[in-house]
């Protein structure tokens, strides 16, 4: 992609602000930001389908997946098991918007 836009760029933009929403939701108790991190991994799947990111579903299922193998950890202290926790809720919705999407409005250039 040549488009040195800021939409050029905004699937990884949204990743980190994703990240750091869900590491924000972890420590600060809230009835919102929950809502908050699933609506902007929603915004993210759907930009993500848009764009025609490539192999975004399928990184999302192994983001999701790996990171319910490290909450699962007995071990992990409990700020971690949020982190991870909130980050997967992230992903999950990131994946949903960008797999339902997908289904329903293939595009024809993602393999």
């Amino acid at each position: 992609m040549n488009d040195e836009s800021i939409f050029a760029h905004a699937v990884k933009i949204l990743f980190l602000i994703g990240a750091a929403l869900a590491a924000i939701a972890a420590f600060v108790p809230s009835n919102i930001l929950p809502w908050v991190v699933g609506g902007t991994g929603i915004l993210t799947g759907v930009i993500a389908w848009w764009q025609g990111t490539r192999g975004i579903v399928v990184l999302m299922i192994v983001l999701v997946v790996s990171l319910s193998a490290i909450r699962d950890q007995f071990f992990n202290p409990k700020w971690l098991t949020d982190v991870v926790f909130f980050i997967r809720v992230y992903c999950a919705h990131a994946g949903l918007a960008a797999g339902i999407l997908g289904v329903l409005a293939p595009k024809a250039a993602i393999p």
